[in-house]
Parts: C-alpha cells; structure tokens; sequence
C-alpha cells in the first residue's frame, strides 16, 4: 500500500517561461528545484519512519497511524517474527489503536498467522468493550466462513452488552451465526454445541448455550432434554439441571445459576438440598414453578422459623408485607438519584407486579431476623468498624448457622481502596450458595441518608449474581436504614434498625 494514503505532497506545476538569462542560470534553477524535491522528500520520508525500534513504536498509542503503518513496512522484512506477530495481535483485540491500524494488522495476520488470529479473538471477544470493532470482527468471522469460530460467538452473544441494547436478535454475534449457518439452524447449532462441548475444558460454553437457548425461547428444548432420562445418563451437567427441575422445579436461567444450582449438588451440601427439597414439597405447584435458586435458603428459614408462610399464597404474603411496611409502621429514606433519573419507588404498592411469592417470603424474613438483638448487634459492631475504615465498604452474608439460628457472616472484600465500593470475593460467593441475603453496607458518615438504600452498582451486582440483597445505611448513630433489593431493580424500603441498648 502506498504511502500517498497518508501523506499528502504538494504538487509543483512547472510552467515555462521565456528568459533572456544565460544557460546557466537554467540549469542553476534545475538544481535549485531538484534540491529543494530532494528536500520535501526526505522531510517526508523522516515523517513517515519510525524514530527508534519500530517493534517497540506498535506497543504505543499516541503516534500517528501512518508513523506506526510505516513501521509495519519496516517489519514486514520478516513477517513471521514472532515478537511482530505479538504486536499485531495486540492491535486487534486491546483498545487505544485505530481502525485504520487494525485493519492493517488484520490484513498481515490473515496471511502470515490465522490461527494466532483466531486464538487472539477466542481469548478476547467475549470480554471486548470495543464496540465498534467488535460488531467488524463479528461481520468478518460470518463472511470468511469461520465455523471454527462458532463457540467463541456463542460465548460473546451470551455477555450482556448494554451498547448493543437487549434485543438478542440484533446482536453482531448472533448476525455472524446466522451467517455462518443460517436462521432456523442457530437453534440446533447452540443445543449441539451443549451436549456435544468437553465438560471439563468447556463448561462456560455449555452453560452460555443453555443460557441462550431459554433467552432465545427454546424452553421446550431443554424441558424435553430434562424429561428424557435416557439422553445425556452419565452427563454431570445434565444430571445436576435434571435434579433441580424435578427435586425443586428449578430451571436456572443464566450461567451463575447453573453454577449456584451445581454447587448445591456437591456432596458437603446434601443436608441442605435435602432441606429445601423438603420445604419445596409443601408449596404449591404454581408457586414451585416460580422458585429460582436465591428463594431456596428462604424457604429453609420459613420452615424452621415461619412454616406458615409455605402454605400461604403469593398474594397472602404480598398483604402482610403492605401491612408490616406501611407508612403508618416505618419511615422510608430513599437514595438520591440526582442527575441519574427519576427517584426508584421502595414499597410494595410501586412493585405489586413484580414481586413473587418468593420475593414476599424473603421480605418477612428479613424483617424476622432484623427484630433479633444478636443481629442488630452485630450489624452496628460491623458498621461502626466499616464508619471508621476509609478504604472500603464492609458486607457480608446474613444465613441460618448449622443450629439453625440467624447470623450474620463477615467476610473480607476482594479488594480495598475505595469506601464507595464492597467487592465481593471468590470465597464470598462460595459460602453464600445456600445463604439467605448478601449485604453490604453504606456507612461513610453517621449522617448518611442520602445514600440509603442501593445504588446502581448495587443493582447491577444483583443483575449480574442474581441474589437476593440487603443495604443498611447508617441515618444517624443509633440509627440504619435497611433495604431488600433483588434483580430487575426492585428495591424495598424495610425501614429502620436501632442500635441496641448497651
């Protein structure tokens, strides 16, 4: 490719003129204009050569394309250096380079290293937030034909991108499936894909499969493929998903509920399956239909605490959740939302339509367990530690302990450095599969009911976790604001906690 694409030379348009000077004088003016051609042409070719190791110019960001194109020419003297290659496969998938550059990279890897393309967007695509780009490589996989590719698009399709919006069906990825193998065999193509992926070196992909086939309506798939006990026999996977349908009527939606529902299914958690196997069998069929897994540590705690409340229907529940909640009972603090949005509606009028029997239960039971001394306590122990501590917000778990009393469990953040923001850990999650709420706090200051209740941080981590949540917000010392929050963005206002009397 020449470099006129990036460097614009100024024509010289020569006329002739008549002269009455000597010979001379001609060729002296030749000269003079060859010398200053030679001139602007090298000026030119030092603008367009990489000053320096041209390897070490593609690492950076703040050159201009054409200096970092011109060390590609350099390069290209040995097109299959391993060292160049590294650098051109960086270009394609981490942000901060140009299109144009891309494209270049592009170009030189198809020819000299496909299947270190290929690796590069395997590792990447998925996890890409270059949107744009994104969308380009996704056309290109369908137009070359990249079959091989199929996996890794089904694992990109599956990671929710709010750019793209929430229309599945006018994802790049799933553009570039129907591409590659047509509309009416994506279907089949993501059902394969689940069976057919190694169970071990695979097991993201085959969850991100049943993810897609329940989001993209193929529920009747699976609920075949759950109810036909001679397919998929000694498959862990299928056999774990079987379970929870049949045990608990619980087919999980998304990858993290696969991964909740299979660690439920170790042997170390038997007691605890067998528990909520047992509750479950005391609800109605209508309202098994409705349990997703964060319901399941509280219909243990409605058995050993409120069995009255597996009996009762959804709409029995959502009365006395009005009834306990009512402005007569509590004072509501709403989080300011200011230069955000319209303020979120906390109480269970605003929500009737979205609250399940399941959402119901846990509301009482929250409210159960906060009238507890123990736990107000040791809400105010951890909060008052959390007031004091700079470089993180503080939170937890709130569960029944092996005695089957309320606790509320510590544990340490991921990561410390910002007081706005509790990170959960690893270890967190592992503990709280048969936990009833994850909390957190927001105790930054004593004084701190502008930012009672959750965030949108907050609703994403229940978004993306699908847990049930709990926020206390310090209002004043003796005093915190407490709040349900659970996917979707619902948020119920539960009121106030006092700190216990010393």
């Amino acid at each position: 490719m020449s470099l006129d694409r990036f460097f614009y030379t100024p024509s010289m348009q020569m006329t002739r003129r008549e002269s009455a000077q000597p010979r001379v004088r001609g060729v002296l003016g030749v000269l003079a204009v060859c010398a200053t051609l030679t001139a602007v042409l090298l000026l030119s070719a030092c603008a367009a050569t990489p000053a320096g190791d041209p390897l070490q110019s593609l690492d950076r960001t703040d050159l201009t394309p054409a200096r970092q194109v011109a060390a590609m020419r350099v390069l290209d003297a040995d097109p299959v250096a391993p060292a160049y290659l590294k650098a051109l496969r960086r270009m394609i998938v981490q942000p901060g380079f140009s299109l144009e550059l891309r494209n270049e990279a592009w170009d030189r890897l198809v020819v000299n290293d496909m299947a270190g393309l290929k690796s590069a967007l395997e590792l990447n695509l998925p996890r890409m937030m270059i949107y744009e780009w994104r969308r380009e490589i996704c056309k290109r996989v369908g137009g070359l034909g990249w079959k091989d590719l199929t996996p890794t698009l089904v694992r990109a399709w599956a990671v929710i991108i709010p750019a793209y919006g929430a229309d599945l069906w006018e994802r790049p990825e799933y553009l570039s499936l129907v591409t590659l193998w047509g509309k009416d065999r994506v279907p089949q193509v993501l059902y394969e894909l689940l069976l057919k992926a190694d169970p071990i070196k695979e097991a993201n992909l085959r969850s991100r499969c049943w993810e897609l086939l329940l989001a993209t309506g193929e529920r009747p798939r699976i609920l075949a493929l759950l109810a036909d006990t001679q397919s998929a026999s000694t498959d862990s996977f299928i056999l774990d998903m079987r379970r929870s349908a049949t045990d608990l009527g619980i087919i999980p939606r998304n990858r993290e509920e696969i991964l909740w529902m299979r660690a439920l299914r170790m042997p170390q958690k038997r007691a605890f399956w067998d528990a909520t196997r047992a509750a479950a069998q005391k609800l109605s069929p209508e309202i098994r239909e409705t349990l997703e897994p964060r319901d399941l540590a509280i219909i243990v705690a409605a058995e050993a605490w409120k069995p009255e409340l597996l009996s009762a229907t959804r709409d029995q529940l959502f009365a006395q959740v009005s009834l306990a909640l009512s402005p007569e009972k509590i004072r509501r603090y709403g989080a300011s939302f200011e230069g955000y949005g319209t303020q979120l509606p906390e109480t269970p009028r605003a929500h009737d339509a979205q609250l399940r029997w399941g959402d119901c239960a846990a509301i009482l039971i929250a409210l159960d367990a906060l009238e507890n001394p123990a736990i107000r306590a040791h809400l105010f122990d951890i909060a008052d530690r959390d007031q004091a501590d700079r470089l993180t917000e503080y939170g937890g778990l709130l569960r029944l302990d092996s005695n089957g009393r309320y606790e509320l469990v510590e544990c340490a953040p991921q990561s410390r450095g910002s007081d706005v923001r509790f990170e959960a850990s690893q270890e967190m999650f592992d503990a709280g599969y048969d936990a009833l709420f994850h909390f957190h706090n927001h105790a930054q200051t004593f004084d701190n009911q502008r930012y009672a209740g959750p965030h949108f941080g907050d609703f994403g981590y229940a978004d993306a976790t699908g847990v049930n949540g709990l926020v206390f917000t310090f209002i004043d010392r003796s005093t915190m604001n407490a709040d349900y929050y659970r996917r979707g963005q619902v948020v119920i206002d539960l009121g106030t906690v006092k700190r216990p009397e010393q």
